[in-house]
């Protein structure tokens, strides 16, 4: 999730302790820093673009990254306030690092929880990863004459029932589709969050011969069929592009990649798009390999929200 909605369940992580707010109370420090610790990978960028994404939501986002967040906290708060004690930090820290793990799970971008041991990022695609409605709900409770209790309660409540209406939503985007495609023999199906609305839904429907990526009003029943794909065979080569440093982000980040494959003189062009984000008929992100005339990768590089990102070998 973004920053702002990370800060406020930080907030209301600390606020079970009973404590009053303040910025100088170590339990909010901990946990503020916790909530906003799996995203300091951003770190990654020195590194040049793609290392941050191929490593965001990775290990930051294990159970071992927020372990590893939560004992620098603890230790560096440790070291630098003498009233804190080691273990009263750790907890509120890693309290706060999970409070940052398990919203950005119920997200379209997911996360590697279990990571080295599954690499793939496990989400259930029930939330933007930027929800306006459900932060200013959520921020709106710090206006009620409430307890600070209270009102962490109350954060924690809202967020459970704004995602149990999502995943009835969605249960109800799923049927529909599922009776309109009736004819159709149904291999995958994947509904997550629209990036245009929050009364939307986009859909990938998978079928032995091809790709449906569209979308769903919550007002209306009859889907909108936005691109078509027809299922191609390909040579070797798109194997091949798989195992390339794009290839194998691209594999491990969607579950749903379209190869297009094509010639260009001496050279073979693979194209790989995720279909999972699509914007006014454009695939979000798009991945390309290049190959000479003897199957040897020459080139690769990413188009990711409109800019151009090399990837070496």
């Amino acid at each position: 999730m973004d920053t702002l909605t990370h800060a406020v369940l930080g907030l209301a992580v600390a606020g079970l302790s009973g404590q009053p707010i303040s910025l100088h109370d170590p339990i909010y420090i901990a946990s503020f820093l916790g909530a906003q610790a799996p995203d300091f990978d951003i770190i990654a960028q020195l590194n040049g673009r793609f290392a941050y994404l191929r490593q965001h939501r990775a290990f930051s986002h294990s159970l071992p990254g927020i372990l590893m967040w939560s004992l620098l906290i603890s230790l560096g708060m440790f070291c630098f306030m003498p009233t804190v004690t080691f273990l009263s930090a750790f907890f509120w820290a890693f309290a706060g690092s999970v409070s940052h793990i398990i919203i950005d799970y119920f997200n379209t971008h997911g996360v590697a929880l279990l990571w080295p041991l599954r690499k793939t990022r496990q989400s259930t695609q029930l939330l933007n990863v930027f929800d306006p409605f459900l932060l200013c709900l959520i921020s709106l409770l710090y206006s009620l004459d409430l307890s600070i209790q209270q009102t962490s309660l109350a954060t924690f409540s809202i967020i459970g029932l704004y995602i149990m209406l999502r995943a009835v939503w969605r249960n109800r985007a799923k049927a529909s589709l599922i009776r309109y495609f009736n004819h159709c023999q149904i291999k995958r199906l994947l509904i997550m969050p629209s990036l245009q609305s929050i009364l939307l839904w986009d859909f990938i429907l998978e079928t032995p011969e091809h790709y449906l990526v569209g979308k769903m009003n919550l007002l209306y029943t009859l889907p909108q069929i936005a691109i078509h794909l027809p299922k191609n065979g390909f040579s070797d080569i798109v194997h091949f592009a798989t195992k390339t440093p794009l290839g194998n982000y691209f594999s491990t980040s969607s579950p749903f990649i379209y190869f297009e494959e094509s010639k260009e003189k001496d050279a073979t062009k693979i194209k790989m798009y995720d279909l999972r984000y699509l914007l006014k008929e454009e695939f979000v992100h798009c991945a390309t390999v290049l190959f000479d005339d003897k199957n040897k990768p020459y080139d690769s590089y990413m188009l990711s929200e409109g800019k151009k990102i090399s990837v070496p070998f």
